[in-house]
């Protein structure tokens, strides 16, 4: 395989420093008292509007990569609308199912399917805190595999309802869609004109640079609260990372992501006693 150029080697290593450093800096913003609205904020101006600037020079590659040149937010896609739904409808039923299952598993006592985890969290810093994490869910578990009613979160309540509107339009600009500039778009664009992906999975080429973004994703999320458990958010940004290169729009994940959410919101208000 041909070397790859070096605009595409300076890409990756110019992504990966952005990231390290937009993390890092977040990171040491929460050791400043007083700092957390004004670093959450921060956080999101970075993922949306770093990428177009350290490509300013490059607008067709700010196009390919779809952080610019004419803004921070893409254009809009109904075909990214239409295959996010299509992954809602195929995956959040199993989903569902399965979180169900695990904690009426593991809030029963019953936790041989984490022990691995558990042990490899053992050699970290982070050693308990999964146990904690589930131990306080588990309090106000009611036993057994169906929730005992649905309960919508209290968030969405608010304001005679509207508080659901103000979840989700916070969700998809503030949190899933800037996530997807940065990480999908930007990240993982230049990782993928470093490693191209070799293979296909159901049609769409995956490879290395999905692997390696996904990886960082789930790595920054530790930035915000340091528990293990923050890192499996590895897992739904392969599905992201998916979404992106099988819709071609970074909606489809974006979208997909914001549905995640609030879905993960539902299922702990239903799961859960308050």
């Amino acid at each position: 395989m041909a070397p790859a150029p070096a605009a595409d080697l300076g890409r990756a290593r110019q992504a990966v420093l952005a990231t390290i450093a937009v993390y890092g800096v977040y990171g040491a913003c929460g050791l400043i008292p007083g700092l957390a609205a004004a670093r959450g904020l921060g956080l999101v101006a970075a993922f949306y509007f770093l990428p177009g600037w350290l490509l300013r020079r490059q607008p067709e590659v700010q196009a390919r990569y779809q952080v610019g040149p004419d803004g921070p937010i893409p254009r809009w896609s109904w075909r990214g609308a239409k295959i996010a739904a299509l992954a809602c409808l195929i995956l959040f039923p199993p989903f569902v199912l399965a979180f169900w299952g695990f904690y009426g598993e593991v809030c029963a006592g019953e936790m041989r399917s984490i022990s691995p985890v558990l042990w490899l969290e053992g050699q970290t810093p982070w050693a308990g805190s999964l146990e904690r994490t589930i131990g306080r869910l588990c309090r106000g578990h009611a036993g057994g595999f169906w929730p005992e009613a649905l309960r919508l979160p209290l968030a969405w309540r608010q304001w005679a309802g509207l508080g659901f509107f103000y979840e989700v339009a916070v969700g998809l600009f503030a949190v899933a869609l800037a996530e997807e500039v940065f990480h999908r778009g930007y990240l993982m664009s230049a990782f993928e004109e470093r490693w191209p992906a070799k293979r296909r999975i159901f049609g769409v080429p995956f490879g290395r640079a999905a692997l390696l973004s996904s990886l960082l994703f789930a790595v920054g999320h530790l930035f915000g609260m340091a528990q293990s458990a923050r890192l499996a958010t590895f897992f739904p940004a392969l599905v992201f990372a998916w979404l992106w290169r099988r819709s071609g729009s970074l909606w489809a994940p974006a979208l997909f992501h914001t549905a995640s959410n609030l879905l993960m919101d539902l299922l702990l208000a239903s799961t859960f006693r308050p």
